[in-house]
């Protein structure tokens, strides 16, 4: 296994996507219920966690491809590659979540237009990363599982992030705070089901695959597939125990820290194991 950069990379750039998803989502959908001091209060440390996450995760791409040093040159072929779309989205998503964070920062004020803006083309880029897996020839990625998977991991770190986000702040009102966190807690668990609804088809082409003795030199993906069953089950299991955690941590009209670290902390763990099956390939 030697993509850890990649697992690093993608892990990253999904988790600041999704956090930039769910922090506009929630500064728009509560507009009449927070002031612009409260906005800044809540989307600035947002902003800059996923700003920084984000430009983390490109650093680590480097160690695999040499991104983004080479993105100029990407550009002359982005109506054929996914992966140069990629590394055009990804670099456009940094460069105006930056420029929201830095604009924010000067103004007191969070601008919910250029998060939006953001927020679009990081889910550009995270259809463009999982385009260039679909179409990478490796049966193990050459379904649309993969689109699901890599958005559900944007969408379950993204909701974990903004979970925790919301939980230190003080100044919100509490039944705004609650109403924000239940609803990103049921998203999660749909996501989480839907990922799970999708891994029978999943299987059943993995199986059709097989019966057809394709193999892709140098790479064994179905024999490593196999040999990661054991992993795969404890990170869904893993998955699933830290959704209901994080349920129970809204429980009784009040927040749970403990249960809300502890259940998203687990959806991370959960998260790693699943890409490091993902990646493993050999």
């Amino acid at each position: 296994m030697h993509e850890w950069p990649l697992v690093i990379f993608t892990l990253l750039v999904q988790g600041s996507v999704g956090l930039t998803v769910f922090t506009t989502w929630a500064l728009i959908s509560a507009s009449s219920t927070l002031n612009v001091k409260a906005k800044y209060s809540v989307g600035l440390p947002a902003m800059f966690v996923a700003f920084i996450v984000g430009a983390l995760g490109l650093m680590a791409s480097t160690a695999h491809l040499g991104y983004p040093l080479n993105a100029f040159h990407a550009l002359t072929h982005f109506g054929s590659s996914w992966l140069s779309r990629e590394i055009v989205f990804a670099s456009l998503y940094l460069a105006v979540l930056g420029l929201a964070t830095w604009i924010a920062l000067l103004k007191k004020q969070v601008f919910t237009m250029l998060l939006l803006l953001a927020s679009l083309l990081g889910l550009f880029d995270i259809a463009c990363m999982s385009a260039i897996y679909l179409h990478a020839s490796v049966v193990t990625w050459m379904h649309f599982n993969t689109f699901v998977m890599f958005f559900g991991t944007t969408l379950s770190l993204g909701a974990v992030a903004c979970l925790w986000v919301f939980a230190i702040q003080t100044r919100l009102p509490m039944q705004a705070v609650r109403k924000f966190m239940v609803t990103a807690v049921l998203i999660l668990f749909g996501v989480t089901l839907l990922r799970l609804l999708v891994q029978p088809l999943y299987m059943t082409y993995l199986a059709t695959v097989s019966l057809s003795d394709v193999v892709t030199f140098p790479h064994q993906p179905l024999d490593a597939f196999k040999d990661q069953r054991v992993l795969r089950l404890a990170a869904w299991v893993t998955l699933v125990v830290g959704a209901c955690l994080l349920a129970l941590s809204l429980r009784s009209g009040g927040i749970r820290k403990a249960l809300l670290v502890l259940g998203g902390g687990l959806v991370v763990v959960a998260e790693v194991l699943l890409r490091f099956s993902f990646f493993s390939i050999n």
